[in-house]
């Protein structure tokens, strides 16, 4: 049986005539204006990660430049010696569970077939000395 060929796209070597989408070229920049570096790099750490796994969409980018949004307005805070609100810890943590990365990361499911390991409830054996 023969190997199934692949395409020139596939091989990285397309057509140099077309070109790409912007959206499939490079991350969007925040929607917000953003005054500090640590949120600068926040938001790019998080793009890239997002971007990456082709989770980035309209609205994970809307979400993405709030969380980060009010991530740079605690450091300014910080920075100016001003007390920070609640409300603005609760707003990032929403804008930050609605870009769903705890969902990256999740491990694969063992198949129901593996053996299941005795100990694991156990926890780690302690000697004493």
């Amino acid at each position: 049986m023969r190997p199934k060929r692949q395409t020139l796209a596939q091989a990285g070597r397309g057509d140099p005539n077309v070109l790409a989408h912007p959206s499939y070229r490079a991350i969007p920049d925040c929607l917000f204006p953003l005054f500090t570096e640590a949120a600068r790099k926040e938001y790019d750490t998080l793009a890239r990660l997002l971007y990456d796994a082709g989770h980035l969409t309209a609205d994970k980018h809307r979400s993405l430049s709030s969380y980060v949004a009010q991530f740079d307005n605690v450091h300014r805070a910080v920075a100016d010696g001003k007390q920070i609100r609640a409300s603005t810890f609760v707003q990032m943590d929403k804008a930050r569970a609605a870009l769903g990365l705890d969902d990256l990361d999740k491990p694969i499911a063992a198949p129901e077939s593996a053996p299941i390991n005795k100990f694991a409830r156990a926890g780690f054996a302690c000697r004493r000395r």
